[in-house]
């Protein structure tokens, strides 16, 4: 089915059905939260049922976005059962990005719409709106309330898209900024954003521990000059002490990208006993980094990935180096 024909669908079935559900992925950013409650206040304007979920912490630092606190931590807090849900999938490559029980959840709802922009997406749902060449999940919904529910584009819809959108273009630094992400941008402006106010709330809103923290893993950092790999590490020790979120960390792997000289950064950062989260960034767009978070079933796009491994902390640096050297 064509990409109109597939928002043509999704349309109909928003406007013909009455209770909605709307799940991102685990450990989410702004573009999987921002589309998230840009599509609740979306249905919620439709006057119909809607609940949001994810099964994970949610970082701070999108607690200024609408119906925040309205996000339920577990699929198991809903009723489910009987009520015909419709669930849209955001922002998930796959069904495990959710870490719910899928095969409960497919049984359990009318339709799933999995939306979604990254690449070798496994289209698990009912219908599939995967578009690679969009910015953001975001950005895909956008184009979706465009078409359909222009009426209904508001403030907090476009404060949820434009949060999307600048989170995962960098704040329009990534080479995924393009004429059509500044057309829509210019779109959401008109509804009274502040993107200075954004910026703030998102990326200047922090505590001194989360220093401490970054502290931390600067001491940390080793670089392998024959591949060009700088990595640091954080573990659970090191958030429980200083009492800070996991998303405390979030941010700085950018930091390590920006060293000269450096093909590829990497931070890994420990999630349980012996359950580690790895994410890779590169500013060489000749790099794939794709294709190694690929070995260990992790997603993302060519300059930024990630993936998740098992094992103690000097297996899983052994780990990353191999398939960094084997790759570049």
């Amino acid at each position: 089915m064509d990409i109109n024909k597939l928002y043509n669908k999704t349309s109909e079935i928003i406007n013909g059905n009455d209770n909605f559900l709307i799940i991102t992925h685990t450990y989410p950013d702004g573009d999987s939260l921002g589309s998230q409650v840009a599509l609740y206040q979306l249905i919620s304007q439709l006057k119909k049922n809607v609940v949001a979920v994810c099964n994970s912490e949610l970082p701070y630092q999108y607690k200024f976005l609408p119906y925040f606190n309205k996000i339920k931590k577990d699929l198991e807090e809903i009723n489910i059962y009987g009520k015909e849900y419709i669930c849209f999938c955001l922002d998930c490559s796959d069904e495990n990005r959710m870490n719910i029980n899928f095969k409960t959840l497919k049984d359990n709802v009318k339709y799933i719409i999995n939306i979604d922009h990254h690449t070798k997406n496994t289209n698990f749902g009912h219908i599939n709106i995967v578009d690679t060449k969009k910015s953001a999940t975001s950005e895909i919904l956008y184009e979706l309330i465009d078409r359909h529910y222009r009426k209904l584009l508001d403030h907090k819809v476009a404060l949820g898209i434009y949060v999307g959108i600048l989170t995962d273009t960098g704040k329009f630094q990534y080479n995924n900024t393009n004429y059509a992400v500044h057309n829509v941008v210019s779109e959401l402006l008109k509804f009274n954003l502040s993107p200075s106010e954004i910026h703030r709330n998102i990326y200047e809103n922090e505590s001194l521990d989360r220093f401490k923290l970054i502290q931390l893993i600067f001491k940390r950092i080793k670089y392998v000059e024959s591949c060009g790999l700088i990595y640091s590490y954080v573990l659970e020790k090191d958030f429980k002490k200083l009492n800070l979120p996991y998303s405390a960390q979030d941010g700085v792997i950018n930091l390590l990208r920006s060293v000269e000289m450096v093909k590829v950064a990497a931070l890994i950062k420990q999630t349980g006993r012996n359950c580690f989260k790895i994410s890779l960034r590169t500013s060489d767009s000749d790099i794939d980094l794709f294709k190694i978070a690929s070995n260990f079933k992790g997603g993302g796009h060519r300059m930024a990935s990630a993936y998740s491994d098992n094992g103690s902390l000097r297996t899983i640096i052994n780990n990353l180096k191999k398939y960094i050297k084997d790759n570049i």
